[in-house]
């Protein structure tokens, strides 16, 4: 606790704060990235097999 006294006096409220912040939700965004690559990878394999079956109905 005298650590985080210690950075904020040398440091400033608003850095070690924004500090904190980013790595306490860095894992927050790396999880919401997964979660919109697996999305836009569903999605274009959604694609592809909706061309491939309008394709064949065409035929």
């Amino acid at each position: 606790m005298e650590q985080l006294f210690t950075l904020i006096s040398s440091y400033g409220f608003p850095m070690v704060l924004s500090i904190y912040l980013l790595l306490r939700f860095e894992t927050l965004i790396r999880g919401l990235k997964e979660s919109i690559d697996t999305l836009i990878l569903l999605s274009n394999i959604e694609s592809a097999e909706l061309k491939r079956i309008k394709k064949q109905k065409n035929i």
